[in-house]
């Protein structure tokens, strides 16, 4: 079954290209404004893309328990007798 296309790679492509003919002709003011709204969505479309591509490899390792998901030990029996012997 394939997969539907969102198109957003080409939208990002499509307003870098639409910002680079408005720095050219329009004021510096215009410029200001619509520069950060672009690159967020540039980066938006192209981060999400390859987080979508990576695969089940990244999610897993970013989801998964520092500790491999294995019980915490603590420096005493669950006695709560020291694992060593006090010599005093």
């Amino acid at each position: 079954m394939p997969k539907n296309k969102t198109y957003k790679r080409e939208v990002a492509i499509a307003l870098l290209i639409w910002l680079a003919y408005v720095v050219e002709v329009k004021d510096a003011n215009i410029v200001e404004v619509l520069v950060w709204p672009i690159f967020t969505f540039v980066a938006l479309a192209f981060g999400i893309d390859w987080w979508g591509k990576s695969g089940d490899s990244l999610r897993q390792s970013t989801n998964e328990a520092p500790d491999g998901g294995r019980p915490k030990r603590g420096s005493k029996h669950p006695s709560g007798e020291g694992s060593e012997p006090d010599l005093r």
